[in-house]
């Protein structure tokens, strides 16, 4: 956002925008029914990193990047399906 616009709250931006830890975003607790994204490929990399919080953190972080690499297959493929 360039310096003077204004956030999604009202709030004026003033060079880059700082991160925060998602607010609102919707987080799935383990053992909890995730809500289907529509993609079926999204589906089932979440489902992938659901398998694994009970694993050891070797395995947590191949899985991670495995969905990691799929998710930015699916936001590299957007606007041309």
């Amino acid at each position: 956002m360039a310096d003077g616009e204004q956030d999604q709250k009202g709030v004026e931006i003033q060079g880059r925008p700082e991160m925060t830890d998602g607010g609102d975003a919707p987080v799935s607790a383990p053992g909890v029914a995730r809500k289907p994204t529509g993609d079926p490929a999204v589906d089932e990399a979440l489902g992938q990193l659901d398998q694994v919080t009970d694993e050891p953190l070797d395995v947590q972080v191949d899985v991670g990047e495995r969905v990691h690499a799929v998710l930015q297959g699916r936001l590299a493929d957007l606007g041309q399906e």
